[in-house]
């Protein structure tokens, strides 16, 4: 080979190579797995099978309408591990439970007879992202412009707690469960085409899922320990004698 073609081929080889160091610095590679949420919960106590003398029936959490992203897996997750993790807790403090049910209309007239109180369980949650900045960048061969983000998301709410009678729903006890405001420092692992797509963010970006959902674990955690608390049957029994008027007005 002359000199003039080791040369020209030099030349094309730092050229590839210079054009392909660019576009790989563009573009963000994603090594950090997504983290699996465990939202788990184990009753500190167990008191005998339907020891109090209340029946239970128990509707599968929700969100509060305005929460747009209750699809999405990490906040989907948090919210139906609840249900049999309620069930689990009910029956740990000597209640009769049936269900969970995902909504009032699933539970037929019998079960609504036969149970003393239902239980609805609404989750109100709030994800601040007015301190993430979304920064506008481009480069890369052919050029490209992108967004990543970064920066603090407040994380806070409450989970409200409603006891009703069955067949009336009138309620007759209710508890909010606060949760404290949390910021958590995020850093998107991804380039996104439009800024604050948070749907498409919250379903595949570890470097948000994973603080976030490690904070969702320790809300987890916390409002089912405080629910443990609030649900005495110290308290609640005391409700039947409610329940039995009502029933009575209404004949029922």
């Amino acid at each position: 080979m002359s000199n003039t073609n080791k040369h020209i081929l030099s030349i094309l080889s730092c050229t590839v190579f210079a054009l392909l160091f660019i576009a790989s610095s563009t573009q963000k590679k994603v090594t950090t797995p997504v983290k699996v949420a465990a939202y788990d919960f184990s009753p500190p106590s167990q008191s005998a099978a339907k020891s109090s003398d209340i029946a239970f029936l128990v509707l599968n959490p929700s969100y509060v309408r305005q929460f747009q992203y209750s699809s999405v897996d990490m906040f989907y997750k948090f919210s139906t591990s609840m249900g049999p993790d309620f069930n689990e807790l009910l029956i740990a403090k000597g209640y009769s439970v049936r269900g969970p049910f995902d909504n009032y209309d699933a539970i037929v007239y019998s079960d609504k007879k036969e149970s003393d109180l239902i239980l609805e369980i609404q989750i109100d949650l709030s994800v601040d992202d007015k301190n993430v900045e979304w920064k506008y960048k481009t480069g890369g061969y052919p050029i490209q412009a992108y967004y990543q983000c970064e920066g603090t998301m407040i994380l806070s709410g409450k989970v409200n707690l409603t006891a009703s009678e069955p067949l009336t729903k009138e309620k007759l006890w209710a508890k909010s469960i606060p949760l404290a405001q949390k910021s958590i420092v995020v850093a998107g692992e991804y380039n996104y085409d439009l800024p604050r797509n948070y749907t498409l963010v919250f379903s595949r970006d570890p470097g948000v899922i994973n603080p976030l959902t490690t904070q969702l674990e320790d809300f987890y955690k916390s409002v089912m320990n405080m629910a443990w608390n609030q649900l005495d049957p110290r308290e609640l029994t005391m409700l039947k004698k409610q329940v039995m008027e009502i029933r009575a007005k209404k004949e029922y």
